[in-house]
């Protein structure tokens, strides 16, 4: 891979690939429309371009950032288009506040909160091809207005979601040798002259590889590799700048404490994946709801817009604040002594290996749950046809492959438990780190992996039991 990042067309040729795919999935989402939701319902999965993007390409992405790092934003699109907005914009450096994480945290609630439970995006094919028209001329607006690579380091919450997730992965960036970093006479991995160049330009997102110290913001772009390559030829040891392997899980075991954005943004995903995993199962699915429609109901909340907004803010607001908060509290409540700030910034990791675990679960049992429809989504890639004929029952999806089951459940369990085991791990080694004082009251901390985990596992043992 590090051979392959010098050359001059990689990733540059699969960011063009990307780029066309990208395209081609906008056009395949703006074939088909509808507001009846269950034709949506349906229509998610006919329409060849909602398919890929939701069952196939948005679960990749997920599983790669937990297995090798932030590999997506090595080959993703938008950086490209940053990349050359940047080049012919005003070149503004960005304020605190734009660099700060909130605004990737912000944009992340307004897709979940109104794009997803809302206008259903990841359901209606024509309004996901809007939402990703809206992803692309935010980063053409971003790079004309601001320095560098804003829009990957600042805006965009996939990358704040995989840079988090790519804290559990045995790769990252860094540099083979920090005594020849020290050496280096021209530096041109930060070099502010070269920073715009097309191929071998300075790092986009302000980082120095020799500091690199985990996956959560380097984009994997290789550009600091090139520019070392180019501007230091026949040196010994150069480029010294590469993708390395690394121990399992070393940045989270280094106990890097959550900025405020980061831990607002845990939180709502930590809710966002009970939601993802406990619909699976029908009785799960009416009991998690139950509470927001009965809010909804009380408070007279009519339409979709009134109904998204309570079901988003009781679902991925309450219920994760409660289930951060009843270990906090328990523990100040036995006479620990901790600031509620710390606690989320610090503790906040151990929620990560347990959220990233369920993920890849939901990720695995989408991708193999939608296996049925491709052999009608090549021959009616819209999808209306085939989406009103299973409706009509006129069209009858094929039985799920007969391995799907056992090894989804295998699978699954393997995950759960290494994400809690992980997550206990955590909170043990923060407890030595942050309240070593505590005494018996730190085993109230233990309740985040028993909490959190406990709905993923208990609901899985109940839905292949019952």
């Amino acid at each position: 891979m590090n051979r392959l990042l010098r050359r001059w067309y990689f990733p540059l040729l699969a960011q063009l690939l990307a780029f066309a795919a990208f395209a081609l999935l906008i056009a395949g989402g703006l074939t088909a429309n509808t507001d009846d939701p269950a034709f949506a319902k349906e229509l998610r999965n006919t329409n060849l371009a909602n398919l890929i993007v939701w069952s196939y390409w948005w679960p990749l992405i997920i599983l790669a950032a937990i297995f090798f790092g932030r590999v997506w934003c090595m080959v993703c699109p938008m950086e490209l288009v940053a990349s050359l907005a940047s080049r012919i914009g005003l070149k503004r450096r960005p304020r605190a506040f734009i660099q700060s994480g909130w605004p990737m945290t912000v944009f992340y609630v307004l897709i979940v909160f109104v794009g997803i439970h809302t206008l259903a995006i990841h359901r209606v094919p024509l309004r996901m091809a809007i939402y990703m028209l809206v992803l692309l001329a935010a980063t053409v607006i971003t790079g004309l207005l601001w320095a560098r690579n804003t829009f990957c380091s600042s805006i965009c919450p996939v990358g704040h979601l995989l840079g988090l997730y790519a804290r559990l992965a045995p790769l990252g960036w860094g540099v083979r040798d920090k005594e020849l970093c020290r050496s280096c006479k021209d530096n041109s991995c930060i070099a502010t002259v070269i920073a715009y160049r097309f191929q071998g330009r300075s790092c986009g997102v302000g980082l120095t590889p020799s500091t690199v110290e985990d996956n959560t913001v380097c984009l994997l772009c290789g550009q600091c590799l090139k520019a070392c390559d180019q501007n230091n030829p026949g040196i010994k040891g150069r480029p010294n700048p590469g993708w390395f392997a690394r121990p399992w899980f070393k940045d989270l075991l280094a106990l890097k404490p959550l900025t405020g954005a980061q831990a607002a943004f845990c939180l709502v995903v930590s809710g966002f994946v009970i939601y993802e995993i406990l619909t699976e199962w029908p009785p799960a699915r009416t009991l998690l709801l139950y509470v927001p429609n009965l809010f909804g109901a009380w408070l007279g909340a009519e339409g979709v817009w009134a109904g998204g907004l309570i079901k988003s803010l009781t679902l991925f607001v309450a219920l994760p604040a409660l289930i951060w908060l009843v270990p906090y509290g328990v523990f100040r409540l036995t006479g620990g002594s901790l600031p509620l700030r710390k606690y989320l910034r610090a503790f906040g990791i151990a929620f990560i290996p347990i959220m990233a675990a369920a993920h890849a679960v939901k990720s695995l049992l989408k991708m193999t749950s939608r296996i049925p429809y491709w052999e009608h989504a090549l021959s009616d890639p819209a999808g209306t046809g085939t989406a009103r004929g299973i409706l009509q029952k006129a069209v009858q999806l094929t039985p799920l492959p007969g391995w799907r089951e056992p090894t989804m459940t295998v699978l699954s369990l393997v995950l759960l438990v290494a994400g809690i085991a992980l997550s206990a791990t955590l909170v043990a080694r923060l407890v030595a780190a942050e309240v070593p004082e505590a005494g018996w009251r730190a085993s109230a901390l233990f309740l985040i992996p028993c909490i959190y985990g406990g709905f993923f596992v208990v609901m899985l043992f109940a839905w292949r039991l019952f």
